[in-house]
Parts: structure tokens; C-alpha cells; sequence
């Protein structure tokens, strides 16, 4: 029989008797296996994959599950998340604090108050009228301020936001991002600087919240910026800092409240945002005790007053009352707080100025707020009439002698 009629004969035998053939073969197979301790070696692989593959597998989805309540339980009903615990100050955070240069918070939660004009001239203002080395910080990832106050050659280039990153992050050497990225604001003549900011900086801040909530930064993210402001590098080099707040409660703003010893509320003279203020002050509040004891309330400003004259408009009127209740019920001593000879004019060179840089001429405009904000700042101020704004230590100690006499 030749090959070809053997494998013939195989292939129809194996046909005819497939049920048997592949029981045979099984048994074989299964008796070749014992002998050469084939299953033996299968059974032990499965083994281990059940004690450690397995096991881990679900190690780590109870992690993850854990990581997604924490993020569910930090948005839960009224939760501020900002307010998680522990709260992990920096060493000297106090002390640092009332000893520090003068570092204004120009912010409010509704947009288009005139935040950010108000940041670039005061910028301006003091390095100019006041002779002071200014840093200035953009904090919204709009990069408004930065358009404003960069030079014209790299006003409208592509921005990182790299150093802005690092102040935030906590990865930064005050250093290092004060002095290796050195960005001269526009018109400066004392080198003063500008940390710029762009729209990386808004998936970064998303990112390195949840990291916060989900347990994977050990750092208290929300003093990483005071870390650097309060640092010999910064205190010993600028005679001040402002900075520009995104109208949103971002790790940004967070940092900058925490960081800050003046807090100035813009809201522009109609009553709709003269209701914010009130409303965003409370929010401040409620995080102050916790989080910056020591952030004073510098003032609070109405913008585009209209018609060019001093006389108030019956809306205006209304609207600066709107604004001296809220401070009242939030913050104490609303006429106090509200400063009613300093408004913003609506001024077409302002407007025009804004995103594309500071006009000079229009600086002057300012200087009225920039005056009073030196004043408060740099040195004591004599008691007003009325109640007085409480010391950071009596506001830290919450003064109840203070409270009665508001109360009262």
C-alpha cells in the first residue's frame, strides 16, 4: 500500500469513527499530560492567576470605587468641596501672612465687572505713580490680563501658561518661576513681571482638582501659591503682588484667597450685579474661617459709572445700596467697605484699551482707587466714622465684642 492510499484509508477510518478516534486521542493526550506533569503545571497557573491577578483586579476596583465616592461625596448637596479636610497650612502661614508685602485679590464670581481692567492700571499705577516692583498674576485661563500687560511681540503668541502651572501645582520654585520665565510688563520701568496665563492652564486646574478629591496629591493644593508669594524670593524682590481672579470658584481663585492680605470687589453699577456682590462675599466668608483668616476685605468698587459727571443716576444710586446690604449682612460695615468716591467712569479710552494693553493716559483714572488702596495697605489708616473694620487677629479670633457693636 502506498502512502498516498494510507493516508486515504486514515482520513475515511477517522470519518467513519470520529466519536471514538477523538475519545482515544483525548485519553492519550490527557495520560501524555500526567506523565509529563503538563497538568500539573496548568492547575498551578490557574491557581496563582486566582491568588494574585484576581485578587488584584479587585483590590483595584474597590480603589477606584472608593476614589469615585470621594468625588460623589465632595459634590453632594451643598458641599463646598473647597472646604474638605484636613485643611494643611503651611508652616508660618500666619505669621507669614501679616508680615507679608501687600498682595491685592482683585475678584468676584460674576464676569465682565471690569476685574481685569482694574488689575492691569493698578499694575500700572503702582509701579508708575508709586515706584513699587509689581508682580502681576493671571489666574483665568482667558489670559486677559496677560494681553493687557505682555509686551506687543509676544501679546497675541501661543501661551503655555507653564510658570502659572507650577504656582498652582505646587511643583514650581518660587524662584524659578519668578525669575526663569522673566515676561517685563508692558511699559514697566522698574522690571516688573507678569506670570501669564492661557487656555491650558483651564484642563490643568480641572486635572489637578480631581486629583485632589480622588486622593492622589497628598499636598493641601489650596497653598500652593501662598508657599511661593510668602517665600524670601517673592517678599524680598517685589514691593507688591495683584493678582487676577477667574469669575469662577477654580483652584486658581481658591490659591489666591488663601495666598492674598486684600481682597477688591468690582461690580459694575446695575442692581443685577450689585446682588452678586453679596452673594459672592458670603461664599467667601463661609471659607474664611477654615481656609485665610486673615484676608481682609480692602474694598469694594463700582465700575462704568455713565454720563461723566459725579452726580449718581437713580439706578447707580440703587445699585451701591444693593451693594453696601450685602457687604452689611455678609461682611459688616457696608458703607465702610463700599467705596463710593472712587467709581470706574465709562471711559472709551478704557474700552478700547482692554485685551490689547494699558493706555497711560487713562491711568489717571485710577488713580483715586490706586490712592486709597496704598493708603490701606502700606500703612495704618485713621478709625472711620461708624463701627471699624475688624483687625485680621480680632476677624481670626472672631471678636465678640466687635460682633455686638455691628449688631447693634
Amino acid at each position: 500500500m502506498s502512502l498516498s492510499q494510507l493516508i486515504e484509508t486514515s482520513k475515511e477510518f477517522a470519518q467513519a469513527y470520529y466519536p471514538l478516534v477523538a475519545l482515544i486521542t483525548t485519553v492519550i493526550g490527557f495520560i501524555l499530560g500526567l506523565r509529563t506533569g503538563f497538568w500539573t503545571r496548568i492547575l498551578r497557573k490557574i491557581a496563582d492567576f486566582w491568588r494574585t491577578d484576581v485578587r488584584s483586579l479587585k483590590s483595584q476596583n474597590a480603589e477606584l470605587a472608593e476614589k469615585l465616592q470621594r468625588v460623589r461625596d465632595a459634590f453632594d448637596g451643598d458641599n463646598n468641596i473647597w472646604l474638605r479636610t484636613p485643611v494643611i497650612r503651611p508652616d508660618r502661614y500666619s505669621a507669614s501672612l501679616q508680615s507679608s508685602i501687600p498682595i491685592l485679590l482683585v475678584a468676584n464670581l460674576k464676569g465682565g465687572v471690569g476685574k481685569t481692567t482694574i488689575a492691569a492700571n493698578l499694575a500700572t499705577y503702582f509701579e508708575r505713580r508709586k515706584g513699587e516692583r509689581v508682580l502681576a498674576i493671571d489666574l483665568d485661563h482667558q489670559g486677559s490680563l496677560s494681553s493687557m500687560l505682555l509686551p506687543d511681540d509676544v501679546q497675541r503668541t501661543e501661551r503655555p501658561a507653564e510658570a502659572v502651572k507650577s504656582l498652582i501645582g505646587g511643583v514650581g520654585d518660587a524662584g524659578i518661576v519668578s525669575f526663569a520665565q522673566r515676561i517685563p510688563i508692558l511699559h514697566s520701568r522698574k522690571d516688573s513681571l507678569l506670570i501669564e496665563c492661557d487656555d491650558a492652564f483651564g484642563n490643568y486646574e480641572m486635572r489637578l482638582l480631581l486629583e485632589w478629591l480622588i486622593g492622589d496629591r497628598s499636598d493641601d493644593i489650596r497653598y500652593n501659591l501662598a508657599c511661593v508669594l510668602h517665600s524670601p524670593d517673592i517678599q524680598q524682590n517685589f514691593d507688591r503682588v495683584i493678582i487676577d481672579a477667574p469669575p469662577r470658584m477654580t483652584p486658581g481663585l481658591v490659591n489666591a484667597l488663601c495666598a492674598s492680605t486684600h481682597l477688591v470687589v468690582p461690580f459694575v453699577l446695575d442692581i443685577l450685579s450689585a446682588e452678586r456682590v453679596g452673594l459672592f462675599l458670603r461664599t467667601v466668608r463661609k471659607m474664611r474661617g477654615e481656609l485665610f483668616p486673615y484676608l481682609e476685605l480692602a474694598a469694594v468698587v463700582g465700575t462704568l459709572k455713565g454720563d461723566g459727571t459725579e452726580r449718581l443716576r437713580e439706578t447707580e444710586e440703587k445699585a451701591l445700596r444693593e451693594a453696601e446690604n450685602g457687604v452689611s449682612k455678609t461682611w459688616g460695615n457696608g458703607t465702610y467697605y463700599v467705596w463710593r468716591d472712587v467709581l470706574i467712569p465709562r471711559r472709551q479710552p478704557i474700552a478700547d484699551a482692554a485685551g490689547v494693553g494699558v493706555d497711560l493716559a487713562a491711568v489717571t483714572t485710577f488713580e483715586p482707587l490706586g490712592q486709597r488702596l496704598f493708603d490701606l495697605t502700606t500703612r495704618l489708616q485713621p478709625a472711620p466714622s461708624g463701627p471699624r473694620p475688624r483687625s485680621r487677629i480680632e476677624r481670626a479670633q472672631g471678636n465678640r465684642a466687635y460682633e455686638g457693636q455691628l449688631s447693634s
